[in-house]
């Protein structure tokens, strides 16, 4: 699949946007220790240099075709404007197997207003239509709850759980699977 330029995603509570440097300062406020120990692969503290080395690493897995991370802007009616609220991501895209995981997260303070909900309605839609995959894959640690529901309420199926180290833990977790396939 050969990307142009960057898509934009628009829904009813979000557009999803390509990330850019100017974003790095609020990716850091909105990254506390209750989004981060979600998190595979997010230290913490999170700092400025964090946040940088994560937007290039979005902008180079996109230019090498490997994955596609949107910010994800809540249009606050009220206000009329949008906010920076987390991000979404199609990763580790098997074009030739027409496979990828999805990853996301959203701020404390956007939660439980349907801004993940959408996101991931909306990748989905992309990842299938677009993509032209078959199946998307999400890892997520049995104790968050709200992903989960997420999750099931964009028809993906847990499929097994599994037992891995995770690196900033120094641990082995377990995680819940899910996939949805076209």
């Amino acid at each position: 699949m050969i990307h142009v330029s960057f898509p934009k995603l628009f829904g009813k509570l979000v557009n999803l946007r390509e990330l850019s440097k100017n974003d790095a300062t609020t990716i850091v406020s909105l990254m506390n220790y209750d989004i981060s120990k979600y998190l595979y692969k997010v230290p913490y503290p999170y700092k400025i240099e964090d946040a940088l080395k994560f937007i290039k690493s979005c902008c180079d897995d996109f230019r090498l075709h490997k994955g596609i991370t949107f910010a994800i802007d809540f249009k606050n009616q009220s206000q009329s404007i949008q906010l920076l609220s987390g991000t979404i991501g199609i990763n580790d895209i098997n074009y030739s197997n027409k496979k990828a995981n999805i990853g996301y997260w959203i701020g404390k303070q956007y939660q439980s207003k349907g801004i993940a909900t959408e996101s991931v309605k909306l990748i989905v839609n992309y990842a299938f239509d677009i993509l032209k995959l078959i199946e998307i894959s999400a890892y997520v640690f049995p104790e968050n709850k709200p992903s989960i529901r997420v999750l099931e309420k964009n028809k993906f199926v847990k499929i097994e759980e599994i037992n891995e180290y995770h690196p900033l833990s120094n641990s082995y977790r377990n995680s819940f699977v899910y996939i949805i396939r076209n």
